[in-house]
């Protein structure tokens, strides 16, 4: 309960809170008076995120596995168990998966995206929906611009991506006269600690920049504010809305000529 009024506490739960994306999130949605339940798989790397969250008095780390659905679904039962209850879910986990050619793929390393990018996100929204709909609550997906343009060697994330923004529309069309919102943000390239791996190879800097009307990766804050809009009354007519967050990139066809 807040301090001013009998009025509870918004509960977010928040998935790969333990770096970039997610961590930005949840300290937004902290600041914003969120209590925050926060999931990540390094219980090390979530006690640093709960220790730099604006009331992290009201906040609760969950280590776990969300590639395993079953792991999922008792995550959000520990969130409710804590809180009471649950009216944002934001699914900011994934990972980048294996890079290689698809006929050098094997089953398992497809299989480890999807279960970790797309099976997570639909485990963990089944099992949300029903607190959801009692606070008339929100779910932000974290897609990709990979889910819009495809990349060799990117078969296992490009389709993970891809799932989930379907995903998005079908849990809208369900959960939506429930009172529940489900919609997503199709972030490009960001400055988190993966992809601050990739921008070590000096090759790869120019191609992803070279059709961004930035140039430059995005701050995962600014990723983290459309986040926190989609969660907010500010964004109530919203649902299955797909937000495209990539400094322009997808709209340019050619590599941009260099400013004067």
């Amino acid at each position: 309960m807040t301090d001013s009024d009998s009025t509870p506490t918004k509960v977010a739960l928040v998935t790969g809170a333990g770096s970039g994306i997610g961590l930005a999130t949840a300290q937004r949605l902290s600041a914003d008076g969120y209590a925050v339940a926060a999931i990540g798989r390094s219980a090390a790397k979530l006690d640093d995120a709960l220790a730099s969250l604006a009331n992290s008095d009201a906040a609760v780390a969950i280590s776990a596995d969300l590639s395993d659905p079953a792991r999922a679904r008792s995550a959000v039962t520990e969130c409710v168990h804590r809180f009471g209850r649950l009216d944002v879910l934001v699914n900011a986990h994934g990972i980048l998966g294996t890079m290689k050619p698809l006929r050098e793929l094997t089953d398992a390393q497809v299989l480890e995206a999807v279960s970790t990018n797309l099976l997570g996100p639909v485990a963990l929204t089944a099992a949300a929906a029903q607190y959801l709909s009692s606070t008339r609550g929100a779910v932000v997906n974290v897609v990709s611009i990979n889910a819009l343009q495809a990349e060799p060697c990117a078969v296992p994330y490009g389709i993970s991506k891809s799932g989930l923004l379907g995903f998005t529309k079908y849990a809208a069309v369900e959960l939506g006269p429930a009172g529940v919102r489900v919609n997503a943000v199709l972030p490009g390239w960001v400055a988190t600690p993966m992809v601050r791996e990739i921008f070590e190879d000096e090759d790869l800097v120019g191609r992803p920049l070279s059709t961004n009307l930035a140039q430059r990766p995005a701050e995962p804050h600014e990723i983290a504010s459309v986040i926190a809009f989609l969660a907010s009354e500010q964004a109530s007519f919203m649902n299955g809305a797909c937000v495209v967050a990539d400094g322009g990139q997808v709209i340019a066809l050619a590599p941009l000529a260099a400013a004067d």
